[in-house]
């Protein structure tokens, strides 16, 4: 929680000679365990018959020909009687606030100024809410502090958010994405400031997504005992995980599949199914294989094996291996109907 004294800023003079400008206009700002200078400006030059310090309606210091102190101030304060300065020491919250001088000489002369203390920031982090941020949903990023926290700027990669595409609440303290985009992933850095010090906190936002865009690379024709790989690719984060299946069956855990020593019983269909274990989302892809086994000892047949002019004979073009097609030519040429 952040944690901050609070208090009236206001400069005033009682009027009750003159005393315009005899403190600063203020407010002061100082650090807890800290050291404040309340000086005077341009005090008066007539000598000082009393000095009197106070903050609020409390007594600080009485200077006159006996010197009294607050008991509250003693070992915390150094008093200038020259000039009608005051150091005050070992800060506390409880010490914002208004101080006021009145010096008497022939006249007499009061100034005000406030006093503003703060925590010294430390520790500042970025939590994520939820933990693991996935597309197209939301995520809270809030940033937090130790001390009295004044302003939070949030920035991306180094450059100032597009407003556009986030809503910042309770004082930028939490940054809200309602619906998150691949393009929203980077380190997001939080700048916490007060008037004492600042300090900054780093986050990497990383935006889990997929699987998308899934497909299989490799032939679809293999040889006969010829080795042949698939690889499956997926847009993803995390990377995916994938499962090979073919013909319905499945054959393996793995973005690649390999098959030494192919056989027919390898023909068909092969999916990759990739699914991310973050998103739980799955996306899959087909490729088709078809073994074949080289073609050998081609023949042709007649039958009947004599032709004679006049009656019908045919030719059967064979051969060992997977035929796919066929093309017949007479004398070197093309045949035609």
């Amino acid at each position: 929680m952040d944690t901050l004294a609070l208090f009236i800023v206001s400069v005033s003079f009682t009027g009750l000679t003159s005393g315009v400008g005899l403190l600063p206009d203020g407010p002061l700002n100082g650090a807890v365990g800290g050291t404040v200078m309340f000086t005077t400006v341009n005090p008066p030059e007539s000598p000082f018959v009393t000095t009197n310090w106070r903050f609020g309606e409390k007594i600080i210091i009485v200077s006159n020909i006996e010197n009294y102190t607050h008991s509250g101030y003693e070992g915390r304060i150094t008093f200038f009687p020259s000039t009608g300065s005051l150091e005050l020491r070992g800060l506390s919250l409880n010490d914002s606030g208004e101080y006021i001088v009145r010096i008497t000489t022939v006249n007499e002369f009061e100034g005000r100024t406030t006093l503003r203390v703060y925590e010294r920031i430390s520790d500042p982090f970025i939590t994520q809410s939820p933990k693991e941020a996935i597309e197209g949903n939301s995520v809270n990023l809030t940033c937090d502090a130790a001390g009295s926290v004044f302003t939070r700027k949030w920035m991306k990669d180094g450059s100032d958010l597009n407003q556009a595409d986030i809503i910042l609440y309770d004082n930028n303290r939490v940054l809200s994405f309602q619906r998150l985009n691949k393009t929203d992933r980077g380190e997001y850095s939080c700048n916490i400031s007060n008037p004492i010090n600042s300090m900054e906190a780093k986050h990497v936002l990383v935006v889990n997504y997929g699987p998308e865009n899934t497909q299989i690379k490799g032939q679809h024709l293999i040889s006969l005992g010829d080795t042949f790989t698939l690889t499956c690719e997926a847009e993803s984060e995390p990377p995916a995980n994938f499962t090979w299946l073919l013909n319905g069956t499945e054959i393996l855990n793995s973005p690649e599949y390999t098959k030494k020593n192919s056989e027919a019983s390898d023909s068909g269909n092969y999916i990759c199914q990739a699914k991310n274990i973050i998103t739980g989302r799955s996306s899959s892809s087909v490729h088709g294989v078809t073994v074949t086994e080289r073609i050998s000892d081609p023949s042709i047949t007649s039958s009947p094996k004599e032709a004679i002019e006049g009656n019908s004979v045919n030719l059967t073009c064979d051969a060992a291996g997977s035929v796919f097609t066929r093309k017949w030519m007479k004398d070197g040429s093309d045949l035609t109907n």
